[in-house]
């Protein structure tokens, strides 16, 4: 049994197989290397394979006799014929890869239940913008006077926080960074560290904005139509 598995397995491929890659490939018939090795030798005693040996490793091939030797033209016919093939393969491969992400975007698309409830929700946000643009138009307050003043306890808190921990990092790094070589920034960058200038904000400017509308509220002033 091994020794019939082993002739049609080198035979069927038509190429060199060592011991082991014998042993891989006939896994699934339950065949060991010990009936592999057995067997490769009956068959090279036999005739009916070739042992190659290279050092310690040894290399076992079918017989060539009797193959069919292809001319020059017929070999390039196989070549040709081989080439367009990969081609067909690789064009297959592609309109498969295409219609599998067309697939998966109708997969992540939304369905009829979730456009309806998407629409809805639009809907309802849009209605809300209206209401809240035409009571801008009338001049009617938008926010009461403790809504304003809590809102404003709220930014000066969260500036005092934001004046501290600016300070309390700038103390650490002139501390520690005394010595270091190249830019701030690039350092900053390296570290991790998000600076106010990489945020697009600035302190004083949010300061002076909140100043200035601060001041502003004193003086209100109706919404031209």
């Amino acid at each position: 049994m091994a020794e019939a598995a082993v002739f049609s397995l080198i035979k069927t491929h038509n190429k060199p197989f060592g011991v082991q890659g014998l042993v891989d490939n006939l896994q699934t018939a339950g065949i060991k290397k010990a009936a592999v090795q057995k067997a490769v030798d009956a068959l090279t005693d036999s005739g009916k394979i070739t042992c190659k040996e290279f050092g310690k490793t040894k290399v076992y091939l079918p017989k060539q006799d009797g193959l069919e030797v292809l001319s020059k033209e017929d070999m390039e016919a196989r070549k040709a014929e081989q080439k367009q093939l990969l081609e067909t393969l690789q064009a297959t491969h592609k309109a498969a890869k295409e219609a599998e992400a067309e697939l998966r975007s109708w997969n992540n698309s939304m369905t009829v239940e979730e456009m309806r409830a998407k629409v809805q929700a639009l809907t309802q946000q849009r209605d809300a913008q209206q209401a809240k643009l035409a009571g801008m138009r009338s001049g009617a307050k938008l926010v009461s006077a403790d809504e304003r003043r809590a809102a404003e306890t709220a930014f000066r808190a969260a500036m005092e926080v934001w004046r501290k921990r600016r300070s309390v990092f700038r103390g650490i790094w002139d501390a520690i960074s005394e010595g270091i070589e190249g830019k701030q920034s690039d350092l900053f960058e390296e570290i991790g560290v998000d600076t106010d200038e990489a945020a697009g904000v600035t302190y004083a400017e949010l300061e002076s904005r909140f100043l200035s509308a601060a001041r502003g509220v004193k003086r209100p002033r109706s919404i031209k139509q």
